[in-house]
């Protein structure tokens, strides 16, 4: 197993999220100019927003994928200790990134239904 498999299994998720949210917020200051209410670069916003959440849905489930593989190497090794850093990392990975997983898909199904640009 690779030293970094278990990094990947713990922050995959929240980091993908992160890049939602900012690049969410960049989305929506780019179309639409938040003193006049009206749009700046007249620009549809639903596809770059699907597009993002697409990518860190699959990341977020990489980085499941990655602390299953930690948390099975882990115990399938009679070497590394089933208590340890490592099992805890594949067992922390899977809860965070599993959490992470439904915030981004609120995120992205819930944020084409808003108004971009609304006045007042």
């Amino acid at each position: 197993m690779h030293p970094a498999l278990p990094w990947v299994g713990v922050v995959a998720a929240p980091l993908s999220w992160v890049v939602l949210l900012i690049s969410g917020y960049a989305i929506q200051e780019a179309g639409c100019a938040p003193s006049s209410g009206m749009p700046v670069l007249d620009l549809d916003i639903s596809p770059w927003v699907a597009a993002i959440g697409i990518l860190a849905t699959v990341a977020a489930l990489v980085g499941i994928a990655a602390a299953i593989v930690t948390l099975r190497g882990a115990i399938a090794d009679p070497e590394v200790d089933r208590r340890g850093r490592i099992a805890f990392m594949g067992d922390a990975g899977i809860v965070v990134s599993v959490i992470f997983l439904a915030v981004i898909v609120f995120s992205t199904v819930a944020v084409p239904s808003l108004d971009v640009c609304h006045p007042g």
